[in-house]
């Protein structure tokens, strides 16, 4: 698979202008040529990979993503493919829910020389791994995790984009709240000591500047996946903090807290608990916090959404795609997804590719963009058609996802705004509708 030749090559040539070239070469064919175009675009198909982490603890969060991954895969199929006629086939890997693990399974895919897409994975420094991996190998990737360095590397890994958040955006809505609503002017910040811990420090400092009387008190930094978090909630609860944030997206950490503040007796009301938006979509953290009555209080930066969600504040339906997405899970297993905004994750991903080739082919022909190399130069067009030009301030073209209707801008990142939601008597209730705490973020571009 090429590196880096295709759009070196073809600096000059626009993607409309390469598609209308295509389809007029196409056009000047024989009928009998064309025809056997025609029947070779019907047999065609993608491979896409899918690095989710099916073992370790973020198991259940990484099986959902894979499902509505599976899913969506199985309904365009279903209905004949990607305009009619490509069809799909999701390779699974298994990222163990380590930097690792997910390094091995980028490489399976990558050696594998067929591998058109890879969805995936959703830890940050995970996905930091995996990028520089599969941008060597030409690869474009959709990566869902939080670490801002993953898109501040676009530039060298320009086939990579980011469909979900970043710490800016799930803390501007959070920090907002807790000082301006909760009033919890002074805050905690228990990190891990990594790459995402850092982030988190450095993205609470920034954005508590732009909030008056926001001040960050204390930081302490544990290692992750850790279970204990007694000493730490300790010192938070000793110092001159109103609250703590946890600066992670792993859910054992966000459980463990939880369980601690229980063990005390402390409520998340009176000593606040604030974090990003994995509540929302964490399988283990609902049946074992939310479920158990002791997330009540808790507040996250949510994105997703669904009818049954109380809210404070008037809205329109959610998404059509998360819909069709819990519809789906209904009709094929007899329930929704035990985490819809996980499972998100996945079917989003998948459509989000399909939109994007049903883009090309209206901007140019079905003729043309089919007659693409399915594994080099169709991948390379498809994210050129989702971003913007570089440097650009606005979005690339709408895309339909369950969290809802945005493009991606120049760096990759999907430009999405979050709100602000809680738990009341076990569910999930919304506080501040998205775009909450707008003025703290910033350039999501560097």
């Amino acid at each position: 698979m090429k590196t880096d030749g295709y759009w070196a090559d073809h600096e000059s040539l626009t993607r409309r202008n390469f598609l209308r070239v295509a389809g007029g070469a196409l056009a000047t064919l024989s009928l009998p040529i064309l025809g056997s175009l025609e029947s070779k675009a019907k047999q065609h198909s993608i491979n896409v990979g899918g690095i989710f982490s099916l073992t370790g603890p973020n198991a259940p969060v990484g099986k959902t993503i894979r499902d509505g991954a599976q899913l969506a895969v199985e309904k365009i199929n279903d209905k004949g493919g990607i305009g009619g006629e490509v069809k799909l086939n999701l390779v699974v890997e298994d990222g163990e829910t380590s930097q690792t693990g997910a390094s091995k399974a980028a490489r399976r895919l990558a050696n594998r020389d067929d591998i058109s897409f890879v969805f995936g994975p959703l830890i940050g420094t995970h996905g930091m791994a995996t990028q520089s991996i599969l941008g060597a190998a030409g690869i474009p990737q959709v990566f869902f995790g939080t670490v801002p360095g993953f898109t501040e590397r676009h530039e060298e890994y320009p086939l990579s984009i980011r469909y979900g958040t970043q710490v800016k955006l799930e803390m501007a809505p959070v920090l907002k709240y807790a000082v301006e609503q909760r009033k919890d002017e002074k805050l905690y910040l228990l990190a891990p000591n990594n790459q995402q811990g850092e982030s988190f420090e450095k993205v609470v400092r920034h954005q508590l500047k732009r909030v008056p009387a926001g001040e960050l008190v204390g930081v302490e930094t544990y290692t992750p996946f850790s279970g204990d978090f007694s000493t730490l909630v300790t010192k938070a609860v000793n110092s001159s903090a109103d609250g703590v944030i946890v600066g992670t997206g792993i859910p054992a950490a966000l459980i463990s807290v939880a369980r601690e503040y229980d063990r005390r007796g402390i409520d998340p009301k009176e000593f606040g608990y604030y974090t990003g938006q994995t509540p929302n979509g964490s399988v283990d953290f609902e049946r074992q916090v939310a479920e158990k009555g002791i997330g009540d209080g808790v507040i996250y930066a949510w994105h997703y959404e669904n009818k049954d969600y109380g809210r404070e504040f008037e809205r329109s339906q959610p998404p059509a795609q998360a819909t069709e997405m819990e519809s789906a899970f209904v009709d094929e297993f007899g329930h929704p997804p035990d985490s819809p905004p996980s499972a998100s994750w996945g079917w989003g991903s998948v459509y989000i590719v399909k939109q994007a080739i049903e883009g090309l082919v209206e901007e140019g022909s079905k003729e043309a963009v089919l007659s693409l190399d399915r594994s080099e130069e169709l991948p390379e067009e498809t994210m050129k058609y989702l971003l913007p030009p570089t440097g650009s301030d606005s979005s690339g073209p709408p895309v339909k996802t369950p969290y809802g209707n945005y493009g991606f801008l120049s760096c990759g990142q999907f430009d999405i705004r979050l709100g602000v939601a809680t738990f009341e008597d076990n569910e999930r209730y919304l506080v501040k509708d998205r775009g909450y705490g707008e003025e703290l973020i910033g350039k999501l571009c560097s």
